[in-house]
């Protein structure tokens, strides 16, 4: 009987062995459970983490895209209010003309207009034309190549942006300006080089469209060299063109033999007589760069508002 209840002592020792085994099993078993899902739960958080911070990036990165195009869309109002205030400025100035050419208003306009260019020396024009807020028309031709004539280590044609930046009306003197050469060779060539350079403006401003044009050596040397039958042809293309063009009423002779300075100054001042002037210069020449600043305050002085020519003014041919 001894012998039976301590085989069963020693069995119910094993069972409890047993299941004390089985129960830490199934306790390991739910504790590396746990531990794994601890673990799934923290690279979940991770990836949670990293979705939050990838969405934050993407909606400041969208948000930047927004206000890019908030402000594109700003510019774009920008550059139609500047072309509705422009076609009013010039509105303004066609219309103080006709009061001027009426005789009802007692106020003058003066055009400076610079012919041949761009030149290297064109930068310091413009600079004198920034120092004292003026505007000017620049009729350009491209004759002298990329390199300027005065510099060919620089590139001129950096300068159509410069006219446009600054805001003068650039205008068109034919691509090559070759008077005794290809240029008046016949009305094709001439329609061609005026067609040539309208592009090439286009082109090297970033856009700019010229609407006025001035003839090399003004428009009686176009009459004398392409016959009066061919300059009108030539002004009837121009007109379909969208052209007007426009001579000069004073000058101070840099475009002949200058001996100086003040032989240039002289000629200025003699030339200037009407209520409306469109002065003649080349930007090439440093006695008109030289002179350039006691033009502008002469002409202010004596009563001239200073402004760029435009298509619709009178000064500018269309018939």
């Amino acid at each position: 009987m001894a012998k039976t209840n301590k085989t069963s002592g020693k069995l119910a020792i094993v069972v409890i062995v047993l299941l004390l085994l089985v129960l830490a099993g199934s306790l390991v078993g739910n504790f590396l459970v746990y531990i794994k899902f601890d673990e799934k739960k923290k690279s979940v958080k991770s990836l949670n983490d990293e979705y939050e911070k990838v969405k934050k990036e993407y909606d400041a990165k969208l948000n930047e895209v927004k206000e890019l195009d908030e402000e594109i869309k700003k510019y774009e109002n920008l550059d139609s209010e500047i072309a509705e205030n422009k076609k009013l400025y010039f509105a303004n100035i066609k219309k103080l003309e006709d009061e001027i050419l009426a005789k009802k208003s007692k106020k003058k306009i003066a055009y400076i207009t610079f012919d041949d260019g761009p030149y290297y020396n064109t930068y310091k024009v413009l600079d004198i034309l920034d120092k004292y807020n003026v505007k000017a028309t620049f009729f350009t031709q491209s004759g002298n190549g990329k390199n300027c004539w005065d510099n060919r280590s620089a590139n001129c044609f950096n300068l159509y942006k410069e006219y446009n930046k600054r805001g003068h009306t650039i205008a068109n003197h034919t691509y090559y300006h070759a008077i005794w050469g290809s240029t008046y060779k016949s009305t094709t060539e001439f329609l061609t080089q005026i067609k040539n350079q309208h592009e090439h403006i286009k082109k090297q401003s970033g856009g700019y469209v010229p609407t006025i044009m001035r003839f090399p050596g003004g428009m009686n040397t176009a009459k004398g060299m392409l016959g009066q039958k061919g300059f009108a042809t030539v002004t009837s293309e121009l007109k379909k063109m969208g052209y007007g063009w426009v001579d000069w009423t004073a000058q101070d002779g840099d475009g002949g033999d200058l001996t100086s300075t003040d032989q240039a100054w002289a000629n200025f001042k003699s030339s200037i007589n009407d209520n409306i002037e469109v002065i003649l210069f080349h930007d090439y020449d440093s006695r008109t760069t030289a002179i350039l600043p006691d033009v502008i305050n002469y002409l202010q002085k004596n009563g001239y508002s200073l402004f760029p020519l435009f298509y619709e003014s009178n000064m500018v041919n269309k018939k």
